[in-house]
């Protein structure tokens, strides 16, 4: 009964080893010169009120859910933007959405592991916007923010150890819509391998346990046998 006790305590802890930890997310609040010196700036280069559904720099693309039309504020469409160091720059190009919608889904083709934007209600009052990070259908992290549609922008980005392929963006109706401008991203290192789990020394010694507790119940079992 011990042996048996030391070789199902001996299995999980080997089975504790080989399951990795899920990945650390770390929001990103300004865009300080560590993050753009970091990441790679997708820029916004179509013509003023033109309607986009992608941005794209060549290697990573961004595909939006709703409509976004190109603006650059201030102008007779958008009002200001937000400033340093709240914000890069207070004259951005933008991608903006002036209607009710109240969720939006950014899907990167690169999974990166560092994903951001700056982000701006419509109407000049403050509203609560919330920014879903996910991998796949898993939740990584979420950053909320209380922000002014009256030149108020902010950054809503986050790096992760498992790679951001999308974000969801929840506002209220009554913000009337939101802009988005300075999307960057940091893309994954390289394809991730096939999922073969590796041993650490601790897990090699575990597993060692269990052969010489498996060798240890055969030499008795042969042993009932010869006496048998």
């Amino acid at each position: 009964m011990q042996l048996y006790r030391t070789l199902k305590t001996a299995l999980w802890l080997g089975l504790a080893e080989c399951i990795p930890a899920f990945g650390q997310f770390s929001p990103i609040s300004t865009p300080t010169s560590t993050y753009t010196g970091a990441t790679t700036l997708i820029p916004i280069t179509a013509a003023d009120g033109t309607s986009l559904t992608s941005l794209t720099n060549g290697t990573q693309t961004i595909t939006l859910s709703a409509p976004f039309f190109a603006e650059s504020p201030p102008s007779l469409y958008w009002g200001p933007w937000g400033s340093p160091p709240n914000t890069e720059s207070s004259t951005p190009r933008i991608l903006a959405n002036p209607t009710p919608v109240t969720s939006v889904t950014l899907n990167l083709s690169l999974p990166s592991t560092t994903f951001g934007f700056e982000i701006q209600p419509n109407i000049w009052d403050t509203f609560t916007v919330s920014a879903n990070f996910y991998h796949g259908a898993t939740l990584l992290g979420t950053v909320s923010q209380s922000i002014s549609g009256d030149a108020g922008a902010l950054l809503a980005a986050a790096s992760s150890t498992t790679p951001i392929t999308s974000v969801v963006i929840t506002i209220p109706a009554d913000a009337n819509g939101f802009a988005m401008a300075q999307f960057r991203y940091f893309p994954q290192a390289s394809p991730p391998p096939p999922a073969v789990p590796t041993l650490s020394t601790a897990a090699v010694g575990t597993l060692g346990l269990l052969l010489a507790g498996a060798g240890a119940l055969l030499a008795r079992r042969s042993r009932s046998t010869a006496g048998a």
